[in-house]
């Protein structure tokens, strides 16, 4: 009896096992869409684990949440139904085991965004203007099959820190950005993909099996931890930790890097052709490799990317037409000798002890100077000047290369009379350089900004023309103590100047015109003192994000308008303004707004029309008013100045004798590599004030040599010797109009910008 009773429990258990597993696949569902919900998130919601979900014919406009394991595919294939994100994510997987197949999915952040395991994408059509294709963020175990991962998406497949997953059979073609981007991935099965126009790109990631791939149908040659191998006719070459490879004789052309080495070294690339690629060649820590003779041309980034990786060779390269830059250097340090680049060139990051020699750009040579001072330059295809000093630039035609001049590190140099126009970035860029005089150059048509100045402080931009670049015709970021004047800023396709994080600039004597974006923009720029500029035809003339900004002079000014002397604080011209001038001293009533901030002296006129005839700068060299200028006649002085500051000039001014004419018709200021020179144009205008021809840049106990002819009754000093606030001037010698010599005769004078 107890073994038949047990035998009855036995049985009634079993059948009950028997049911509770009938009444769990049962409780498995189809679902339709829309028949049973009208969307597909609808759908989603009411399901449960195990559930499919099929969706009919038609366009759906969603962003769809998958946080249960499910099974949603179309009824009819990826051609008849389509899912448009709408610009969010459209897909997003945050539960294991999930299944999607059978959509064309299109118009979002990310096509499918996975951050979940054990899934399947499978059999879709991922296309237009996605952000990423399909995005795994710390996904394992998943798989991606026979899906078409196509057009204006950025990456087709980006996988962040996820391993062992399976891309495999997959058609990617003309994504914006990488095919495939691996960054911190282990393990990963990359097999059988068909890369049209794309490719694959790795950064940080090993133990990845990377196989029977086509690129523009020929191998993409993945190579981990390999050594001694030759390689030729490859779509595309990969390296990861490998040594002494050899890449020749190969046509490396639209991928999306034609060959990247990841930590390998004692490579030879050579004789291939790498063109039309986002990238050309792509090192990243690798060290003591040549890449020699090769055609690197029409990039959509860098021909040659070197960061973080040294003692590279490379020569003899043609290196043309590549959209970012020519060669880039960035925290490494390499022998680049005997290339030609055109329409291109070299930038520098961060990088020393790098040997830059026998170069050309355009036919002309690349200059680059390193740790060196107290140099000419005016004849260059190109300038890089590395932590150098005192080096003078002047003269030169620096058009179609990546950046005209960069200075990276590099003091109290001199930029002036140079044409510097039509590059593919800036027309002169500043890093960490400061004291430094751009002058009298022509600075247009450049891509980017005309002038970019990076945490460069102290630096002088006058009277220049800078006009038609597609940026910003002057860009201060994080830079102070800049002074900006008398520059022509025009018809630039953004702001004319673009101040971002950078306080304490004086900014005065610019016309700004006919820029298509902001006249002036401050980001987050503070103290900077901005006046006596014109503002004219700009889409916007200003705006600000600063704050104590001041848009008026500091100080009153005593001018002269239409014929009459006032005194008053100057603001600014702007083209705009509809205030009134009722007492006709040329300054408005009513202040100009600028959003937080106002300026509150706008000028009615341009500043041309407002005669300051005795400026007040820093840094002036000043003899000041003698106390007895008698006996004073014009003649040739010859002397010398000796400052104890530096002192940036454009002008001389001469302190006539009262009811005299006295003036200075020519002055000469020299030193052992440079002279300047400045003209008398007649008494028209501002006589009394004649400018050099470049800026004059007198750095402390240096001594210069002067030679001044004054004309009618200059005051005089009578010593051979005069103290001044900021320095010393000499007599040697001044003979005067008569042919009499003297010791002792000083014209009074101010070296002022």
């Amino acid at each position: 009896m107890m073994c038949e009773a047990r035998k009855v429990v036995f049985t009634v258990f079993v059948s009950f096992l028997i049911l509770t597993a009938f009444a769990s696949v049962s409780a498995a569902r189809t679902i339709y869409v829309p028949d049973d919900y009208e969307k597909i998130q609808w759908a989603v919601d009411n399901a449960s684990d195990g559930d499919t979900i099929i969706v009919r014919d038609g366009t759906y406009y969603e962003n769809v949440f998958v946080n249960k394991k499910l099974t949603i595919k179309s009824e009819n294939g990826s051609e008849n139904c389509i899912v448009n994100g709408r610009d969010s994510d459209v897909f997003t997987l945050k539960a294991d085991g999930i299944r999607i197949e059978g959509f064309t999915i299109t118009g979002g952040y990310n096509g499918i965004y996975i951050y979940s395991n054990n899934n399947t994408i499978i059999n879709n059509n991922i296309s237009s203007n996605n952000w990423e294709g399909i995005d795994i963020r710390y996904s394992n175990n998943n798989i991606i099959s026979k899906n078409n991962i196509i057009s204006n998406n950025d990456h087709g497949i980006d996988l962040c820190y996820s391993n062992n997953n399976s891309i495999s059979e997959n058609n990617i073609c003309s994504n914006n950005d990488e095919g495939i981007y691996l960054y911190g991935c282990l393990n990963n099965n990359i097999s059988n993909n068909e890369f049209i126009n794309d490719g694959l790109f790795v950064y940080y990631s090993y133990g990845n099996i990377v196989e029977y791939n086509k690129v523009n149908g020929k191998p993409l040659v993945y190579l981990e931890g390999e050594s001694d191998e030759f390689i030729y006719n490859a779509g595309q070459v990969i390296l990861v930790k490998c040594k002494n490879i050899t890449v020749m004789n190969s046509e490396l052309t639209n991928t999306d890097v034609g060959i990247e080495l990841f930590e390998s070294d004692d490579c030879l690339i050579s004789n291939n052709n790498i063109s039309n690629n986002d990238h050309g060649i792509d090192l990243c820590y690798s060290n003591n490799n040549s890449i020699s003779n090769n055609d690197i041309s029409s990039n959509y980034w860098y021909g040659i990317d070197l960061s973080f990786s040294n003692n590279n060779s490379i020569s003899e390269n043609i290196i043309s037409s590549n959209n970012g830059y020519g060669i880039l250097l960035c925290y490494s340090n390499n022998n680049i000798s005997n290339n030609e680049f055109i329409n291109d060139g070299l930038f520098v990051y961060y990088s020393y002890g790098n040997i830059v020699e026998n170069n050309t750009v355009n036919g002309k040579p690349l200059v680059y100077l390193e740790d060196e001072s107290d140099k000419i330059i005016d004849n260059a295809g190109q300038i890089i000047l590395v932590r150098c000093k005192n080096i003078t630039v002047m003269n030169a035609e620096l058009t179609n290369t990546d950046v005209g001049i960069e200075l990276f590190e590099s003091d109290n140099c001199l930029i002036s009379n140079n044409n510097i126009s039509s590059n593919n970035y800036y027309g002169i860029l500043l890093w960490h350089s400061n004291n430094n005089s751009i002058f009298n150059n022509i600075i247009s048509s450049n891509n980017d900004h005309g002038i970019n100045l990076d945490c460069s402080n102290n630096n002088s931009i006058s009277e220049n023309n800078i006009c038609s670049n597609n940026d910003e015709g002057i860009y201060l970021y994080g830079s102070n103590n800049n002074s900006i004047s008398e520059n022509i800023i025009s018809s630039n396709n953004d702001e004319g100047i673009f101040l971002d994080c950078s306080n304490n600039n004086l900014i005065s004597k610019n016309d700004i015109s006919s820029n298509n974006w902001y006249g002036i923009f401050l980001y987050y720029s503070n103290n900077n003192i901005i006046y006596m500029n014109n503002f004219i035809k700009n889409t916007y003339n200003t705006d600000s994000y600063g704050s104590k900004n001041i848009w008026n002079s500091t100080e009153k000014i005593t001018y002269t308008y239409r014929g009459s002397e006032f005194t008053n604080y100057m603001g600014n011209y702007w083209d705009d303004y509809t205030g009134s001038d009722a007492n006709g001293d040329g300054i408005g009533e009513t202040p100009y707004s600028i959003d937080s901030d106002k300026d509150n002296y706008p000028l009615i006129e341009g500043f041309e029309n407002y005669f300051v005839p005795i400026p007040t700068p820093a840094q002036t060299f000043d003899t000041g008013r003698p106390e007895n200028p008698y006996p004073s006649i014009s003649g040739k002085f010859i002397g010398t100045i000796r400052t104890n500051r530096k002192i940036i000039a454009t002008k001389l001014y001469t302190y006539a004798c009262e009811g005299t004419g006295g003036h200075t018709e020519y002055a000469l200021i020299c030193n052992s590599t440079w002279c300047a020179y400045a003209k008398w144009e007649g008494y028209k205008g501002d006589w009394m004030n004649i400018s050099f021809n470049k800026t004059v840049i007198l750095m402390p106990h240096e001594t210069y040599n002067i030679t001044i002819v004054t004309g009618s009754y200059p005051q005089i000093h009578h010593t051979s010797s005069l103290k001044t606030e900021n320095g010393w001037i000499n007599c040697t010698e001044f003979t005067d109009a008569n042919g009499k010599k003297y010791e002792d005769w000083i014209p009074a004078i101010m070296l002022w910008s």
